[in-house]
């Protein structure tokens, strides 16, 4: 029996369809696993990538062997300029509508022979993080809202929505500058103060004094053809007997960056309330 073969299951709360995507495209998994060349999820299929440890950079070298869509990819596992070779076996299964088992089987790795960077504990402390964190992190995401009654007119509000640069966004960090002309289907810029970009989408719904819909991409250097990411932002104000009520959807993000965000948006539309009535 092979004394060095790493077995993790971990259960997601997403899709088997989310899960298997999040393992098979090139573009999500450099955002959770690695920056792999390219990637297909196709028998013969050939690609690499490097990673560090403890200051040393191995290229790793695979190949997938076995790929039925959905449920199980499995690909070779090797080193360029040390001997032996291992096998990465994924397989997912549907627990529900929206939960999925994942079982991880790595393979011949007694094949290293002694080399210290190859050790089983190694293996399974590398797979333990990327499957606990990284990939849980990555798969699992929620949105959260945001309220606040304003009393003020509601062209003052919408007004100060739409002008968040050195206003309610400087609520995020390092400043938050939008480029846009908030037209549908335009695309919108969002800058810190150093004018680096942070962030890239598209307005898809405008309604003045209403709704706004903003959709993202989830590289801030997204080509002609990418597909916008899950992450969003829903801005509605509807009448209320003291004025209105702006109401601000944001998601879908890991779960456990939600504190975080919410953290900001509390300030955000703290300060969009106080530049309101301010008017």
């Amino acid at each position: 029996m092979n004394k060095k073969i790493v077995v993790i299951e971990r259960i997601y709360e997403a899709t088997i369809e989310k899960v298997w995507e999040a393992l098979t495209n090139k573009d999500q998994m450099k955002q959770w696993y690695f920056d792999v060349s390219d990637f297909k999820a196709e028998v013969g299929f050939e690609f690499q990538f490097s990673a560090e440890n403890e200051g040393k950079i191995y290229l790793h070298k695979c190949k997938v062997v076995e790929a039925k869509p959905i449920t199980k990819i499995a690909y070779t596992w090797s080193y360029e300029g040390y001997e032996g070779q291992s096998l990465v076996t994924f397989e997912l299964f549907s627990e529900d509508e929206n939960k999925t088992r994942l079982k991880l089987t790595h393979s011949g790795t007694d094949s290293f022979l002694s080399h210290p960077d190859f050790e089983k504990a190694d293996f399974n402390e590398g797979w333990e993080s990327i499957l606990g964190q990284s990939l849980r992190n990555f798969v699992e995401t929620d949105s959260f809202n945001k309220s606040i009654r304003i009393r003020a007119s509601l062209k003052n509000i919408w007004d100060i929505v739409l002008n968040p640069n050195n206003q309610w966004g400087t609520a995020f960090g390092g400043g938050a500058i939008a480029e846009t002309d908030w037209n549908e289907g335009s695309l919108i810029i969002w800058r810190d103060a150093e004018n680096n970009i942070g962030a890239t989408g598209v307005v898809e719904v405008h309604r003045p004094e209403e709704y706004l819909q903003l959709h993202y991409y989830d590289d801030v250097e997204q080509k002609p053809e990418t597909a916008l990411g899950d992450y969003y932002e829903k801005y509605r104000i509807v009448p209320d007997k003291d004025g209105y009520i702006l109401s601000i959807e944001v998601g879908k993000m890991a779960k456990s960056d939600i504190p975080f965000h919410q953290k900001m948006w509390d300030d955000a539309i703290n300060i969009i309330k106080e530049l309101s009535e301010k008017e």
